[in-house]
């Protein structure tokens, strides 16, 4: 694909950067660990980068922001760093305890008050251009959050086609009596993706139980569809998204035929030390991917798969050696797997 004549900003993640000590079995604990969905969304944004299309940074810092951390975060080389710190909060931090040496069952708690982004965050800087915004949230922070961007374009005179909007549900939002709001907010977003557990729990007890020997995928796809028929985007040209994890990922668009991709990595793989993150590097590979082939949904999948590669590597980000080389390699092979 030709690249823009003109270089533009591909993504802003309006998610969170947060500051994570991790503890595991007989291990001393990991400190200031970066984590959080807009840090792991911008590692599938920066793989992908190019001199012409690169990703919008936004860290809502701490008055205890540790030097180290900014340094690493500036090791990316992203031309669009903004860093907004409050002098009198502490940065975001959690908590995560594994209850084994398997990287599986964890628990999760905030340490400090979240610092949550919001769009005025985006105010009077660079990043109000982006072509793309991903939002983490609940169905009403997307209600009002959403207008909110484009009112704040508006009056910045930002005279660019409208952005893709990707949202990102928050887990603990995912219940039965929320879906009629979700269906609401999916109106305003162009693509809406949750993980298979986020679906699961929006859908499984309300009337949509998951028959017991029903294939995964498939059960996922129905109640995909489901949405999809109450409408997502603007004008219901939205996408569904399902990040699978290690069965893949799976994008439905009304009237089309389901778009299928595996993971990267198969279940059990020796490669794979943390799925932490993993998903939300999936959106960004799979943002960074939809704006450059195109809008074409297959090749987005497999950006956001190889993405997503990158963050289960290891505990924590790849080191910035891996960030700047980039996934091209790894995408070039995978397309090939795919496509064989």
């Amino acid at each position: 694909m030709e690249e823009p004549t003109t270089p533009q900003i591909s993504c802003v993640s309006l998610g969170m950067v947060i500051l994570d000590e991790i503890r595991m079995a007989n291990q001393p604990p990991l400190l200031n660990v970066i984590g959080g969905s807009s840090t792991f969304v911008t590692l599938g944004l920066r793989l992908f980068a190019t001199k012409s299309l690169n990703p919008g940074c936004l860290v809502l810092a701490g008055n205890d922001l540790p030097s180290s951390i900014l340094e690493e975060i500036q090791r990316w080389h992203m031309d669009h760093l903004v860093v907004l710190t409050s002098p009198s909060q502490p940065s975001s931090r959690g908590l995560l305890i594994y209850s084994d040496s398997t990287f599986g069952p964890k628990t999760f708690e905030y340490t400090t008050p979240p610092l949550r982004a919001t769009p005025d965050h985006l105010s009077g800087t660079s990043l109000l251009t982006a072509r793309a915004f991903h939002f983490f949230g609940t169905p009403a922070e997307i209600l009002t959050q959403v207008p909110r961007l484009l009112h704040l374009r508006q009056q910045a005179h930002v005279h660019l086609p409208p952005p893709l909007i990707v949202w990102e549900p928050l887990p603990a939002a995912c219940t039965p009596a929320n879906l009629a709001s979700f269906q609401e907010a999916c109106k305003l977003v162009d693509v809406f993706s949750p993980n298979h557990l986020e679906l699961s729990a929006l859908f499984a007890t309300n009337g949509e139980p998951q028959h017991r020997n029903e294939p995964l995928l498939p059960t996922l796809e129905r109640w995909a569809t489901s949405l999809l028929a109450t409408g997502v985007g603007p004008r219901s040209t939205g996408t569904v998204v399902v990040r699978a994890g290690a069965d893949g990922a799976l994008a439905l668009q009304r009237g089309k035929p389901s778009v299928r991709v595996p993971a990267y990595y198969a279940h059990g793989a020796e490669a794979v030390v943390d799925p932490t993150g993993a998903g939300n590097a999936f959106l960004g590979g799979y943002v960074v991917g939809f704006l450059r082939e195109e809008g074409s949904v297959k090749d987005a999948l497999c950006y956001g798969a190889v993405a997503a590669s990158f963050a289960l590597e290891q505990i924590g980000l790849p080191g910035s050696g891996v960030v700047d080389a980039g996934g091209w390699g790894r995408l070039e092979e995978f397309r090939a797997r795919v496509e064989g």
